[in-house]
This record gives structure tokens, C-alpha cells and sequence, in this order.
């Protein structure tokens, strides 16, 4: 079993992740659209939204073999795997369809597929879903700033300081910086900023709409 992300058409993951969830037990595929909840300020009040973090992208956890990957390109709004050699693994199979060569064996290694489906890294999925919670969303962090120190008091963030790069304590978001397919993603997410009162006690802002 391994992660790996498909590419789907930017506002349709919802959908491509209800069709898997028909069509494959979770055992078989477990599916995930992380998302984020961001604050949003309309009429001088702050909301929560839900943003997708990557849109146009899908993350799965299977075991990919060509008979998956065949069955997932049918799925409606798909536009590939990411990062696959798709093109030699049809090369292979209408050259092996066309032509059989009675001396190469399945377990050779023109027939090893695993090479032609990258998996998402394991350092960069682990710190995917250490951020987002059972509902695949990042929640919000309480966070102190003070002295331009950031500290992170309880939330998804929570020992993971080193990837904030930005505060912004008047739209109440922190810019992250994640890893993913072997480049750097610059994220906003949302905070609970709390702040020193008279008697030197934490309080925090005001709770969103």
C-alpha cells in the first residue's frame, strides 16, 4: 500500500472522491481531500471557511497495480496520476499484447509496474496528515505572538513551528510551507491569536462567526 495523488479537474475533488468511494471498498482505497478552515471577514465579522488545500489533486492510499490504474482512469473529472509514466505502461502492454515473447516471464522486470506509479514521499505524507484531523481538515492553532517569536500553544501546528514562515495577526492566518511531490507548497491557514491581558493572563481574540 502506498499514497499517491491524482490530478483532477480544480473544484470537482468532492466529487472524484464520492465516485471512488462507490466504486472501492476502503480497504482496497482510502481516499482523502485535505482541506483547511479559514478565517474570512465579511460585514466587520470573521468566518470560518473550508478551503481545499490542494485543489485539483486527490490523495489515495492503495495498492496500485495496472488494474487499478486502469480502473481509475474511467472516473469522471480524472486527468492522471501525478508524476506516473503512463505513456510506457501502454507502450509496454500493446507491445506485449501484439508481440509475446514466450521467454519473458511476468516476474521480469519489464513487467515490474511498480516502477511506472511514484508514490507521494513518506516524510511529506506524514506531515500532510499530522496536520489535518479525523475530517481531513486543518483546524485552527492558538498562537502567541510576541517579540516576533511564534509560539504555538495547541492545535495541528503544535510542534511544527519551523514550518510557519508568516504571520498575519489582522486576517488572523499563518503562511506554512509544505512539502509535496519533492517541491515546497506556500499554504495560509487560519489561527486563534491569543495576546497578554493587564494581569499578564492569555486570552483569545475574538472567536469567529
Amino acid at each position: 500500500m502506498g499514497w499517491y495523488a491524482l490530478f483532477v479537474e480544480t473544484g470537482s475533488e468532492d466529487i472524484v472522491q464520492k465516485c471512488l468511494k462507490l466504486q472501492f471498498c476502503q480497504k482496497d482505497l482510502y481516499s482523502c481531500v485535505p482541506k483547511r478552515l479559514i478565517p474570512e471577514k465579511k460585514g466587520g465579522k470573521f468566518y470560518s471557511v473550508v478551503k481545499t488545500l490542494f485543489p485539483g489533486y486527490l490523495l489515495i492510499n492503495t495498492n496500485m497495480t495496472p488494474t487499478m490504474y486502469y480502473e481509475l482512469k474511467k472516473l469522471p473529472k480524472y486527468y492522471r496520476l501525478l508524476r506516473n509514466s503512463s505513456f510506457m505502461l501502454d507502450k509496454i502492454n500493446r507491445r506485449s499484447q501484439s508481440m509475446p515473447d514466450p521467454h519473458i516471464e511476468k516476474g521480469d522486470p519489464i513487467y515490474n509496474y511498480d516502477d511506472f506509479f511514484n508514490k507521494i514521499e513518506e516524510v511529506e505524507i506524514r506531515q500532510i496528515l499530522q496536520l489535518i484531523n479525523n475530517e481531513n481538515i486543518i483546524e485552527y492553532s492558538n498562537v502567541i505572538v510576541e517579540n516576533a517569536k511564534v509560539c504555538v500553544q495547541s492545535g495541528p501546528l503544535y510542534g511544527m513551528e519551523g514550518i510557519i514562515k508568516k504571520i498575519d495577526k489582522r486576517k488572523r492566518r499563518a503562511q506554512i510551507a509544505v512539502s509535496f511531490f519533492g517541491g515546497e507548497r506556500s499554504i495560509e491557514v487560519g489561527i486563534e491569536l491569543i495576546v497578554p491581558d493587564s494581569q499578564g493572563m492569555m486570552k483569545f481574540y475574538e472567536k469567529m462567526g
